[in-house]
């Protein structure tokens, strides 16, 4: 059975949306719906999964029922999954598995996240310090300084500099000057990330991911063509874990259960990394991208940065990365995260993306990850 996403829906992301929770949600449901070219309903859904990483962001919970009720009147049973910021990313994994087993037929996966809810940067990071090791939250040590830790690391071993990072910055802020959804829509340059305020030494503001509102839905089914002639079909995912704490790893350099999820995902789509013509990666903050290039089988250990000094990972490259402007510009509302990367992928692979469309693109991605790398979900995709 080939498993395919037949539509697709995100909102744009705000760093403050006017709009609640809840609306959100009926925005990207009532969209993914209206997406479907010959027509989907609420009676066709047998099962929805709704991602999201906690209810201080948005101050809602048992979403399940509400989104079956936005349904209409519908038989379809549902789910809540949280799994940091690889809720979305595992979402559409339970969807998958779900419609390969016969469990359903068709699911609908909408992720979502207000993290506005929160009224200060302070307070939203208390709550997504939750999501570490329990050691690393007992002294307070919030992601950007764990990724701090693997980013120095990373460059005391493979002479990585902090110039390197701002090029991932400067390169996804340029994609998502093309991206109408995207939360920031500012060109940068290496001199401006540069100069921006350290967070965490030796990240910087402007090496970090956006606090955002948002919400994404695609509908996943085992009969694709009863709903459009141009499925994208899920050929194969991975999901892998790691130590959840940093100083757990033998080598924090090294994101472990992306290599995993990865070789799980090209085995059962007997693809490879060589196949793959778009991808969209989770930088949450940019050394993350670079590590995740070497993780995939872009570049050997050490080498990530390489393919941004030749070009390679632009939208021009031979394998352009992150074309939606990332979490760097697109934003990160943590639920909608994995969710909004496969909508992309998904209108990427149709020919749909607009001024941010990648030539020739057959073959894409997804890599999202939650924590700093403990849960790593990867899928590969075809048209």
């Amino acid at each position: 059975m080939r498993v395919g996403i037949v539509g697709a829906h995100s909102t744009k992301y705000e760093l403050r949306s006017e709009r609640e929770a809840w609306e959100l949600l009926g925005e990207a449901v009532q969209g993914v719906l209206s997406s479907v070219e010959k027509g989907i309903g609420g009676e066709d859904i047998d099962f929805v999964l709704v991602s999201n990483f906690s209810d201080r962001f948005g101050g809602i919970l048992h979403t399940a029922p509400y989104v079956v009720s936005l349904l209409g009147r519908t038989s379809a049973k549902g789910a809540r999954v949280e799994n940091a910021c690889a809720s979305g990313g595992t979402a559409l994994y339970l969807a998958w598995s779900m419609v390969r087993a016969g469990l359903a037929r068709n699911v609908l996966v909408v992720g979502y996240e207000k993290m506005s809810h929160q009224p200060t940067a302070m307070e939203a990071n208390e709550v997504l310090m939750a999501a570490g090791h329990p050691d690393e939250i007992v002294v307070g040590a919030p992601f950007v300084s764990l990724y701090a830790l693997i980013a120095k690391a990373y460059m005391d071993s493979y002479g990585a500099t902090e110039e390197d990072l701002a090029l991932v910055a400067v390169k996804n802020h340029e994609n998502g000057l093309r991206n109408p959804l995207a939360a920031m829509r500012r060109r940068i340059t290496v001199e401006d990330v540069l100069r921006s305020p350290y967070i965490s030494w030796p990240l910087k503001l402007y090496d970090s991911s956006l606090i955002s509102d948002g919400a994404a839905a695609v509908v996943v089914s085992a009969d694709p063509k009863r709903f459009t002639d141009t499925p994208v079909y899920i050929e194969g995912m991975g999901l892998a874990h790691d130590a959840p704490g940093v100083f757990e790893r033998p080598d924090i350099t090294e994101f472990r259960a992306m290599r995993l999820a990865a070789e799980e995902a090209f085995r059962i789509s007997g693809l490879s990394i060589k196949d793959v013509h778009v991808l969209e990666v989770h930088d949450a903050f940019t050394v993350a991208e670079l590590i995740a290039y070497e993780m995939l089988g872009l570049a050997r250990r050490g080498e990530g940065a390489r393919l941004l000094r030749e070009g390679i990972v632009m939208f021009d490259g031979e394998k352009p990365v992150n074309p939606s402007g990332g979490l760097k510009s697109k934003g990160h509302p943590i639920g909608a995260t994995g969710v909004g990367m496969v909508a992309e992928i998904f209108w990427q692979l149709r020919g749909e993306a607009g001024s941010r469309q990648v030539k020739g693109a057959e073959r894409g991605l997804v890599e999202n990850h939650g924590g700093t790398g403990g849960t790593v979900v990867v899928a590969v995709f075809s048209r």
